[in-house]
C-alpha cells in the first residue's frame, strides 16, 4: 500500500512551475530551484532539476545560453521557446482536468462517508 498517494499525482509537478517560472523570466538553475520551492511550493534537487531541464532542452521546450557571471563563475541561463509555451498551455489544461477530477472525489467523500463518522 503507498504510504503517500498523493505524490503520485504530483510526482512530476515540477516541470510545469520550471515552464511557468521561464515563461516569466529566463533563469539559471539554482535560482530555478530557489523561485520552485518559494513559488509554486516544489522541492526538488539540483540533479532532478538539470535532468528535466535537459529533457526540456533536447525536446526543444527551452534552450540555455551562457553568460557571464558577475563576481563569479559563468552561468546558464534557461528561457522557454515558443514549444515550451505551448507544452505549458497543455500542462495547464490537463491539471485543470486533474484538479476537476481530484474536486469531485474529495466531495463525494466528504458527502458519503466524512459526515456520516
Amino acid at each position: 500500500m503507498r504510504k503517500y498517494c498523493s505524490r503520485v499525482v504530483i510526482e512530476n509537478f515540477f516541470e510545469p512551475c520550471m515552464l511557468f517560472l521561464l515563461i516569466t523570466a529566463p533563469s539559471y538553475g539554482y535560482e530555478l530551484k530557489n523561485n520552485l520551492h518559494q513559488r509554486c511550493g516544489c522541492n526538488v534537487n539540483l540533479g532532478n532539476l538539470y535532468k528535466c531541464l535537459g529533457r526540456l532542452e533536447k525536446s526543444g521546450c527551452v534552450k540555455k545560453k551562457k553568460t557571464a557571471g558577475v563576481g563569479g563563475p559563468d552561468r546558464v541561463v534557461y528561457s522557454i521557446t515558443s514549444k515550451g509555451e505551448k507544452l505549458l498551455k497543455t500542462w495547464i489544461d490537463e491539471l485543470e482536468q486533474e484538479v476537476a477530477i481530484i474536486n469531485k472525489l474529495i466531495t463525494n467523500y466528504k458527502k458519503h462517508y466524512a459526515n456520516s463518522k
